[in-house]
This record gives C-alpha cells, sequence and structure tokens, in this order.
C-alpha cells in the first residue's frame, strides 16, 4: 500500500514537472488563450487540477485533524466506489467539474503556478507520510462524486484526475 501511495505522488510529480514545462514555453497570451468559445485554456485547466488539490489537502487536514483513531474504516462500498472513480478518470469521457469547485478564473501566471504547487505537493508529501500505515484504510476524504475514500484511494484519485487532464493540455496545444 505505501508502494502504491508513493507511486501516485511520484506520478503527480511528473505531470507537474511536464505540465510546468511545457506552460514556461508559452507565451502569456498563449498561456490564457482558450481555443474554443467555453473551452478552458492551458491556464484555467492548470487552475482547476491546483484547487480540486488544495481542497482535497484541506479537506484531510480537517479531517484527520481531530485523531486518525476517530475515523471511519473503508467498507467495501467505499473501496468499489473508489474503482468506479478511478476507471471513470481514465476514460476518453469529458465531464462537468463537479459545483464544488468555481470556474478557473483564467488569471494566475505561470510564476505563480511555480511557486504555489510545489509548496502545496511539499505540504501533501508530507502530509501522507506522516500518516501510520495503519490508518491507509480510514476514510478521510470526501470526493463529489465518490463519496468518503482512504488515503491510498485519495492519492490514485489526484494522480489519475491529473492524467485525466493531460490530454486536453494536449488539445489545447495544438489549437494554439
Amino acid at each position: 500500500m505505501e508502494t502504491e501511495i508513493t507511486s501516485h505522488l511520484q506520478q503527480l510529480e511528473e505531470y507537474l514537472r511536464l505540465t510546468l514545462s511545457t506552460a514556461r514555453n508559452l507565451e502569456p497570451a498563449q498561456f490564457h488563450q482558450q481555443p474554443e468559445a467555453g473551452s478552458w485554456s492551458y491556464c484555467q485547466v492548470m487552475e482547476h487540477i491546483l484547487q480540486s488539490e488544495t481542497g482535497t489537502l484541506g479537506y484531510m487536514l480537517k479531517k484527520s485533524s481531530s485523531g486518525w483513531d476517530t475515523l471511519e474504516d473503508e467498507g467495501e462500498e467505499h473501496e468499489s466506489k473508489g474503482k468506479a472513480l478511478r476507471e471513470r478518470l481514465q476514460s476518453n469521457e469529458k465531464y462537468k467539474a463537479p459545483a464544488i469547485l468555481t470556474d478557473p478564473p483564467n488569471t494566475t501566471s505561470v510564476a505563480t503556478f511555480e511557486q504555489e504547487w510545489p509548496a502545496l505537493r511539499e505540504r501533501l508529501t508530507a502530509f501522507v507520510h506522516a500518516v501510520e500505515p495503519h490508518h491507509y484504510r480510514k476514510l478521510v476524504f470526501k470526493q463529489p462524486l465518490a463519496g468518503m475514500l482512504t488515503l491510498p484511494s485519495t492519492t490514485a484519485f489526484l494522480a489519475h484526475h491529473f492524467q485525466h487532464h493531460m490530454p486536453q493540455f494536449e488539445t489545447i496545444l495544438q489549437h494554439l
């Protein structure tokens, strides 16, 4: 399980590295350009993912603040919903962002992402590594579509969520 979580964190780092590397090579106008009316820019996709990761960590910090032993254990229902979420994110289907997330404003600079995202990842990594393995089956994050998830399911969600948006980045770049 620990290896699985570490793998998810490594995937997140690789996706971020690739995304920031590409963003650095775009002109500001390109970075904020929406390929079509109503579609997101490269910046907006990054804002969406960053907002999702920020909210996820915030929820886990708050949920676990009373102690891991107070959290409910995962049941079969939770496990199957987490699996269904991962499968959904691995599909090519397009989904509307959950209502809990605000529309990305398309205002963040690459420099801001380069500063804020690594700092968030440091906090996320520190949080994850501080969790004792016997707490991995505790329900710590409420994903809007799947419901309550464990730490391994949450890190899998984050990695699959970022991966789900990688083709969107490619499509945006093709339209520039």
